[in-house]
């Protein structure tokens, strides 16, 4: 019995100094030129023994995959959060707020646009991005449906995926060029994410009266 009382102080315990090393982590790349990171260096961040960094994390990339996933967790956070369905005048809406939500989240987090659209993230940051980018996709589908008169599928799911996908390019490129998300690029990436969209969605889409319950089919 001591020892499942003491199982759970122990993960706590862990968790916290996960976190801490992901924040020392986060604090090095932010101030050099390049995402390459030691395990000393993030250690001595840390205030912690190496040997502490090692036991979770075996190497530098294993230590910045986490980070990115860090990030990624937190975008898909902020897209779950409930659109007010009152503000809400045609379906379109849903992908500007979320656009306006991603875009503020990036540019307050150089490091995120440095791991997840920088040339160094490496092909398992890039792959996590990717899954990270359908979730993200379906969880608008399911807000459009919803909101709007719309019926969900497989097909309605892919291309919320790809249009986040386009959009993800273009703030790439405005990363870049400019070391943010321009006002200007942004604005193409809702052009071309809208464009591809209405070939699924259509122009027009009728409001719901109610929005359908979560879960509701």
């Amino acid at each position: 019995m001591a020892g499942e009382r003491k199982a759970p102080q122990r993960q706590a315990r862990g968790r916290v100094r996960i976190e801490a090393i992901l924040e020392a982590a986060d604090r090095v790349v932010a101030r050099q030129a390049s995402t390459a990171v030691s395990l000393q260096e993030v250690a001595q961040e840390a205030g912690l023994p190496v040997a502490s960094v090692y036991h979770y994390f075996a190497t530098p990339q294993a230590l910045l995959i986490a980070l990115a996933q860090r990030y990624l967790l937190a975008l898909e956070d902020l897209a779950a959060r409930p659109l007010a369905h009152d503000a809400l005048a045609e379906w379109a809406d849903i992908a500007r707020f979320h656009a306006v939500q991603a875009i503020a989240f990036y540019n307050a987090h150089p490091v995120a646009m440095r791991l997840l659209f920088g040339p160094e993230s490496g092909g398992a940051i890039r792959a996590a991005d990717q899954e990270s980018a359908l979730r993200v996709a379906r969880i608008y589908c399911r807000k459009l449906v919803q909101h709007f008169a719309v019926e969900a599928g497989p097909a309605l799911e892919e291309a919320f995926a790809i249009a986040v996908t386009v959009s993800d390019a273009i703030w790439s490129l405005s990363f870049a060029r400019h070391g943010r998300i321009e006002r200007a690029l942004a604005e193409e990436a809702m052009r071309a994410r809208l464009a591809y969209l209405r070939l699924y969605v259509g122009a027009f889409v009728a409001k719901r009266d109610v929005p359908l319950e979560p879960g509701q089919p």
